[in-house]
């Protein structure tokens, strides 16, 4: 591969870049399923206070969800946007560093897409290219269902590849299927690219997971998650394209084939790069976001 392709994720975004926490995230440990149990240990997932509790979880991965502040938000994902956010999030929990086994009321309580671009930010710190991405996961072994999740792809240079890894979790974490969550088979994960390319030609054979009742517009969202994450710019569940602020739905044959098209070139990213960085030079719709806020007062103001 052309090294130009993985020294861009060398590259760092307002999300991946790690300022003034240089120096304390270089102490960390160079060996990267390490790294990732060690990031798996300082978060958990806001999931886990919204069902029933398993004692399997509890007893080995987090403590008594129990104890955890009732006065502390169970989903913190908009405080820990950044990589920065979430260091100091951590060390203010606790200021003995990223520790083994933390207890569940001293980890920050944040989602995949945070779990992903910190695990990006302490690679990309240490000189190893990587880069995050937003897709479908499949949480158990069997290909039955594939679930909206951030992973991250990390170059191997011994072995020149993208190894996939998942650091938002514990489901696989003692290697119970057999294989690491820090070098996954690819068959774990469905690209954005494919699941969208697959609705639209009504050949998708896989079952997806979504939190939106409108398959193509749930997918839409991480299509363009992954866009932007492919160019370093990790973007919040939130952000997506202001074109698409009034749905999926909204948009004609035309527009619905220019996606089809930037899905054709994410599904080859490396081959395609020149081509994806020229679309977000070049098509504002695409690179040109709003959020909910940004809905609210476009609404209030027009």
């Amino acid at each position: 591969m052309d090294e130009k392709i993985y020294q861009r994720y060398l590259e760092t975004s307002v999300y991946t870049d790690v300022g003034l926490y240089k120096d304390f995230v270089l102490s960390l440990p160079d060996d990267i399923p390490a790294i990732g149990m060690l990031v798996c240990d300082q978060i958990t997932h806001p999931s886990m206070y919204f069902t029933e509790p398993f004692p399997y979880l509890e007893d080995t991965y987090f403590g008594k969800f129990a104890s955890y502040p009732k006065q502390r938000f169970k989903n913190e994902d908009e405080l820990y946007i950044t990589a920065v956010a979430m260091i100091a999030g951590i060390l203010r929990l606790d200021g003995a560093g990223f520790t083994k086994g933390r207890d569940v009321t001293k980890r920050i309580t944040v989602s995949c897409r945070q779990a992903s671009v910190l695990f990006s930010a302490i690679l990309k710190a240490k000189g190893i290219p990587c880069r995050s991405r937003a897709g479908f996961m499949d949480f158990g072994d069997a290909g039955d269902s594939y679930t909206e999740h951030w992973v991250n792809e990390y170059w191997d240079f011994r072995e020149n590849r993208w190894v996939l890894a998942d650091v938002d979790g514990y489901y696989e974490y003692e290697q119970r299927f057999g294989y690491s969550q820090f070098d996954l088979p690819r068959r774990k994960f469905v690209t954005a690219s494919e699941a969208w390319l697959g609705l639209r030609k009504s050949a998708l054979n896989k079952k997806l997971d979504l939190y939106t009742p409108d398959p193509l517009q749930g997918v839409c969202e991480y299509l363009f998650m992954d866009f932007h994450a492919l160019l370093n710019n990790e973007i919040f569940y939130s952000y997506q394209p202001l074109y698409l602020r009034e749905g999926i739905q909204a948009l004609g044959e035309e527009e619905l084939r220019e996606l089809d098209c930037l899905a054709e070139l994410l599904a080859e990213p490396d081959k395609n790069m020149k081509k994806i960085e020229h679309l977000w030079a070049a098509n504002e719709k695409f690179s040109v976001l709003t959020n909910t806020t940004q809905n609210i007062y476009c609404d209030v103001f027009q």
